[in-house]
């Protein structure tokens, strides 16, 4: 009778909602009874070969699985800078830059990525200055979308060209932009507000076309930030051709062509709803990997072309950059650069009693008039600039999550008739889960 007692209450204990330290404590109970009672336990054979049948399935019972965390891969990215140049520098807003005598935060980069379910997947990084805090990108990607299409939407980098996509901080193996990047899209690069469809093409080497819809508030080529928004012209579009090609086992060549038009603000916010700017778009990249160790070699060129209109007319300019970048081990980089600022060198179209100096003034009368400092700003740029700049960098990695850079540039006006030295130093940490950034 006893035994019979204690059959039944050991099958309660096996209810589902009992925890594994649960089913171990009475297993040990169990035993323990049968160190007590040997005698009674023996004197019925049958009984114990159940109870014994009963104890083998409460020992197979597996532990629930633990609980998923609910909190996202976070990580911290700081970056700081010291700078110096030989004399005033060469234009540029002041972003993430080095761009004034001595040290300077570039940026605090605090990420926040997950999957939000099985279907979507959400990436969230902030950038802290001294001057306060933005939301840098903040955007969710479909991961299981039919007729291998992918969406994406938020506030994000526009696919154009390969420097603007990614966090250059991180990246890429200078402390500062390529001079073509900065006069084009500014310190803060091309990004808006909006909606991204990629499609990846049924050939047999590698091909995606992605186009966007963005909000058109970059402060220099366009003008019309995401509340200001009225008809579909007041958006920014991108289209993008990405490819990608194995040479063998160690050889890749990866192609690219891109094209944005939107609104610019040369004439103020209504005027631009009539200007437009248009940006074409060509990169190259060549990578030789050592499949031995982490040493690998890239040679990566673009080249692009802006039309802007302003009132009265517009400008017409080109730029380009070509570096080559050695990655001797898990310690040591090197990088050389070159940078050119008008190919072609920039010249007016529109009305032909205004060369490029009158349209210039003309666009800038407005914007003094409007007392608006942005518009100013994107006058400036759409400017065309004359300039050439060397550069290179050695960098060191104590760990994955260290950085220590050396930069020199050589940076030249040929209109101004001058030059100038740039050295700058720089240092990145990386705590928290932080994965590379798609370069």
């Amino acid at each position: 009778m006893q035994l019979t007692a204690m059959k039944t209450r050991f099958v309660l204990a096996l209810a589902p909602g009992w925890s594994e330290r649960a089913h171990l404590s009475f297993v040990c109970l169990v035993l323990s009874v049968f160190l007590l009672f040997p005698p009674a336990v023996r004197a019925q054979g049958g009984d114990q070969e159940e109870l014994e049948r009963e104890l083998s399935r409460a020992l197979a019972v597996e532990a629930p699985p633990p609980r998923a965390s609910l909190l996202p891969d976070i990580s911290v990215v700081g970056t700081f800078a010291a700078a110096w140049f030989s004399g005033e520098p060469t234009p540029r807003l002041a972003a993430h830059e080095p761009f004034h005598h001595g040290p300077q935060l570039q940026e605090i980069e605090l990420g926040f990525r997950s999957n939000v379910d099985p279907f979507v997947r959400a990436d969230v990084f902030l950038a802290v200055s001294l001057e306060g805090i933005e939301v840098e990108e903040a955007y969710v990607t479909t991961l299981a979308f039919p007729a291998d299409l992918r969406l994406r939407g938020g506030e994000m980098y526009a696919p154009f060209g390969r420097v603007n996509q990614v966090h250059y901080l991180e990246a890429t193996p200078f402390a500062d932009l390529p001079l073509v990047n900065r006069r084009f899209f500014g310190g803060e690069q091309l990004r808006g507000l909006g909606l991204e469809v990629s499609y990846l093409l049924p050939l047999p080497f590698y091909a995606e076309i992605v186009g966007a819809a963005l909000s058109a508030g970059n402060e220099v080529s366009f003008g019309i930030p995401a509340t200001e928004i009225e008809t579909p012209r007041d958006l920014l579009g991108v289209a993008r051709l990405a490819t990608a090609f194995d040479l063998g086992d160690r050889l890749t060549l990866l192609l690219g062509a891109s094209y944005a038009n939107g609104p610019n603000a040369s004439g103020g916010l209504e005027g631009a709803r009539a200007h437009r700017t248009q940006i074409w778009g060509a990169d190259f990249t060549l990578r030789l990997r050592d499949a031995a160790s982490r040493a690998h070699t890239a040679l990566q060129a673009e080249w692009m072309t802006r039309r802007a209109e302003v009132p009265g007319g517009g400008f017409l300019q080109g730029g380009a950059y070509v570096w080559l970048v050695r990655r001797f081990d898990a310690r040591w980089e090197a990088a050389i650069r070159g940078d050119i600022l008008g190919l072609p060198s920039g010249r007016a179209f529109g009305d032909p009693h205004l060369g490029e100096e009158e349209v210039f003034l003309f666009a800038e009368a407005i914007h003094a008039h409007e007392h608006d400092h942005a518009h100013a700003e994107t006058g400036e740029f759409l400017r065309p600039l004359r300039q050439r700049r060397l550069g290179a960098s050695l960098s060191f990695y104590p760990s994955e999550f260290q950085r220590l850079r050396l930069q020199a540039n050589y940076d030249f006006l040929p209109g101004e008739g001058r030059g100038i030295w740039e050295a700058f130093f720089q240092y990145q940490f990386v705590i928290g889960s932080h994965g590379a950034h798609a370069f």
